[in-house]
């Protein structure tokens, strides 16, 4: 079984029907929703598929992307960690920071809405799903200062670090999910072979962009392109 570790599944189209040609096909993912709107329907497709045994949903995540961190308000913080409580398998994230979009700066919103999240997953033992554009090194400094690690995961989603990152979170127990961005850096490829085999899970990180890819192609193309993409010789 194939194992995508990061897939937007609510942003893609048809998602219920997506999910079930990906089984036809062996295909196994983990679900991220990273922001409100996609919370409840991640959780009601991960309901409809719960009624499977064999389901190949292998977990979800719920975050706030650091895109949307300055429309982020209390109660969405409130209602993510409601969510979290009552999945207790649920990973959070994707959260992390962006330098492309407002509140990156030291001390910005992006930077309290993901510290938050932190603190959320490392309460609640849970590993967290991290975007980073710009600054791993602010974000291991963040980890390290919550003691991150201790009780869960961090995973470097899509990660486009160098050895120095690399180095500094492993000893965090660091996952880092490698999508096929991660080798066109040079600096990045070399670093992936620094990571031990265990450490490292792949991902496609489908989203709405793919719908042009895809051309309004059905449930099943849709799912037999996934799989495609999803192949990465290392």
């Amino acid at each position: 079984m194939m194992l995508d570790f990061h897939l937007h599944l609510a942003r893609l189209p048809r998602p219920l029907a997506l999910a079930r040609e990906l089984k036809a096909l062996d295909y196994a993912f983990v679900a991220v929703a990273c922001e409100p709107w996609e919370w409840d329907a991640i959780a009601d497709i991960s309901a409809k598929m719960g009624d499977d045994v064999e389901t190949n949903l292998k977990g979800v995540a719920y975050g706030i992307h650091p895109m949307v961190a300055t429309q982020t308000i209390k109660e969405h913080l409130d209602r993510l960690e409601e969510l979290l409580l009552e999945n207790s398998g649920a990973i959070v994230g994707e959260a992390g920071l962006d330098k492309r979009y407002p509140g990156y700066e030291e001390g910005g919103i992006q930077e309290q809405v993901f510290v938050r999240q932190v603190e959320m997953a490392y309460d609640l033992r849970r590993d967290l799903q991290i975007h980073c554009v710009g600054d791993y090194g602010r974000i291991i400094r963040i980890l390290k200062k919550a003691e991150f690690g201790k009780t869960a995961h961090p995973i470097f989603h899509r990660f486009g670090g160098d050895s120095g990152i690399v180095k500094a979170a492993l000893p965090l127990g660091t996952i880092f999910s490698l999508h096929k961005d991660s080798f066109r850096k040079k600096s990045t490829a070399a670093a992936i072979k620094e990571i031990p085999a265990e450490n490292i899970r792949f991902e496609t990180d489908a989203d709405e962009s793919w719908t042009e890819i895809l051309n309004g192609s059905d449930a099943q193309n849709a799912a037999a392109l996934a799989k495609e993409l999803g192949k990465i010789s290392v």
